[in-house]
């Protein structure tokens, strides 16, 4: 088998890797609870590539470089798909509002997988965490959002929440980034 032949099933290989890795990253929709997983995955492609390479050897194919070199490349391609996948990953699960009381920094969070909302404050923490303050369901109303905690009911109209208890009066949101 000439070089030729080998560099084209190389690049057959590698463009069936991305597609592959990629529609099975797309498909499963990991969330960042899963994201250990990538310790057992890429060890994984790379046990995986050495023995198909060994395979190859030992029935004196020239392929067999191939796999060797693709047991670096095939892990490293993974690794990639994986961290692009949480890249915008937030924005992808939730739609998310800001708006600023007084001192204090706040943000509505819509699930864009289920019906719940948060509404958190941001303001800046020693240790970098934020307090939840209202937990609950949301529903789309035509041009509005009634966003319901136990007793509390909130409505979003045209980007302004009306109805916040700590402010009654609307209150302008701005979409965050």
């Amino acid at each position: 088998m000439n070089s030729k032949k080998i560099i084209t099933y190389g690049i057959g290989l590698l463009i069936l890797e991305i597609t592959f890795l990629g529609l099975w990253t797309y498909q499963m929709e990991p969330d960042p609870s899963v994201s250990l997983g990538i310790i057992i995955i890429v060890p994984f492609l790379f046990v995986l590539n050495i023995i198909i390479g060994i395979l190859f050897y030992i029935f004196k194919s020239k392929l067999s470089s191939l796999f060797f070199i693709n047991s670096i490349v095939c892990p490293l391609l993974f690794f990639g798909i994986w961290n692009l996948w949480y890249m915008n990953y937030q924005d992808r699960i939730s739609e998310r509002f800001e708006f600023v009381i007084g001192e204090k920094n706040y943000e509505v969070s819509l699930s864009k997988k289920s019906e719940y909302f948060s509404i958190s404050d941001m303001t800046n923490q020693q240790n970098g965490t934020t307090t939840g303050l209202y937990f609950g369901k949301y529903e789309k109303k035509a041009d509005s959002i009634k966003l319901t905690d136990g007793e509390t009911k909130m409505y979003i109209v045209k980007k302004k929440l009306i109805g916040f208890p700590e402010k009654p009066n609307e209150i302008k949101l701005t979409e965050s980034e």
